[in-house]
Formats: structure tokens, C-alpha cells, sequence
């Protein structure tokens, strides 16, 4: 099933704000919450390698987001229906990141960070977009981010459906 270029560029656009939180909890700049939880290992190698993809991804630097990548990045949507991969491979993000990146669309995220442990993140993002109306519309999804070898790996997006 073949998605349009814009979802699967917002989808990658919160894919990297994985780690748009700071070194504690708190607020940011534009006022959205960066929070972690009691099980996120502050101490752990792949806490490095987040803090740089987020670095990268909030100066909206394509190819320094994508250094955190392994070649064989993949990132799945799970919904009612079942699981779809949206992205395959560094080409893919970079396409996908430029679209998020020149679109304007994407204003910023609320991220919670429930745990990092061993090569495993688990958080909550919401992330909020501009509407044609001039407004702001958020999209919740509980995000998993696999890491090995020292860069992201797969990722999956486990998004409520409409109710």
C-alpha cells in the first residue's frame, strides 16, 4: 500500500524527535514539554547518540539528522489495521526530511520519554502541525526506536485510531 509523500515526511519529521528533549525535564523554547521518565538511562551510550540526532533535527540539518542512521533504518506505522512500512533506507529520510524541513508544516512536539534501556527507547510524542485554516491540529503516538551498532535502526509508531 503505497501512503502520500506528505504522511510519510511527517511521520519521518517526528521519527527524530525522538530525542527532542533536554538533558531534564521541562519546556523548550516554543513552550513544548520535554520530559523523561524513571526508567530512561541518562548514563547509557545510545542517550549520546539521541542528543545529536535531536541537535541536528531541531537546526532542521538534513544530512546531520540522518548521520544517526543505520543503513537500513526502517520505520513502520502500526494502526487498526496492521503494521506499514513508511520508509526504507537513508534516501528515503533524506527525501522525506527535506519535505518536512521545507514545508513549514510541522510547529513542534510535546515528548515524553518513558524509558531507555540497553538499545531500546519507549516515549509518547504529540506532535503539532499547522492547518490550512491557519490553526494547529496535534497527532499522539507511542513511538519504539530500536538502536544497534550504535545508530537507530528500526522504528515503530503505534497510532490511536479515530475516535
Amino acid at each position: 500500500m503505497t501512503r502520500i509523500p506528505d504522511k510519510a515526511a511527517a511521520l519521518l519529521g517526528a521519527i527524530f524527535l525522538a530525542a527532542c528533549a533536554s538533558d531534564g525535564a521541562g519546556t523548550d523554547q516554543e513552550g513544548y514539554e520535554k520530559l523523561y521518565g524513571q526508567f530512561y538511562e541518562h548514563d547509557n551510550p545510545y542517550a549520546e547518540v539521541i542528543a545529536h540526532s535531536e541537535e541536528h533535527f531541531e537546526n532542521m540539518n538534513v544530512e546531520g539528522a540522518i548521520l544517526s542512521l543505520d543503513d537500513d533504518f526502517t520505520m513502520y506505522e502500526i494502526t487498526d489495521e496492521g503494521a506499514e512500512e513508511m520508509v526504507r533506507g537513508i534516501e528515503q529520510v533524506r527525501a522525506a526530511l527535506s519535505g518536512v524541513f521545507g514545508s513549514g508544516a510541522w510547529l513542534g512536539a510535546n515528548v515524553y520519554k518513558w524509558g531507555l534501556t540497553d538499545n531500546t527507547l519507549v516515549q509518547i510524542e504529540e506532535d503539532f502541525y499547522s492547518t490550512e485554516d491557519g490553526g494547529a491540529r496535534s497527532v499522539k503516538s507511542l513511538v519504539v526506536v530500536e538502536y544497534r551498532d550504535g545508530r537507530r535502526w528500526r522504528e515503530w509508531r503505534f497510532k490511536p485510531a479515530d475516535r
